[in-house]
């Protein structure tokens, strides 16, 4: 029987860019684990490749974060835009 095993993780960065010239308004950073199938091996050789990859569902997890960062930065601008019209 086959398990997946996390061997270590990838950081996948988001910019959000907007304005002329561009200017980077927001970062979002995610650590995205790494994964290997237990019945790969190497042999008796010591060295060799061991195909990872990462979760089945890794794109929906993906486009989920990716809207909930765009949700969040949508608020703020509305926040601030509430904010200047409040001080005006």
């Amino acid at each position: 029987m086959s398990e997946e095993v996390q061997v270590g993780t990838t950081r996948v960065t988001f910019h959000v860019t907007a304005f002329y010239p561009p200017m980077d308004i927001a970062e979002a950073c995610v650590d995205v684990p790494i994964y290997v199938t237990t019945c790969e091996t190497i042999g008796n050789y010591g060295k060799g490749i061991i195909p990872a990859h990462v979760q089945k569902d890794f794109d929906k997890k993906v486009e989920h974060a990716v809207r909930v960062f765009a949700d969040t930065l949508e608020a703020s601008f509305k926040e601030e835009s509430t904010d200047v019209q409040q001080k005006a």
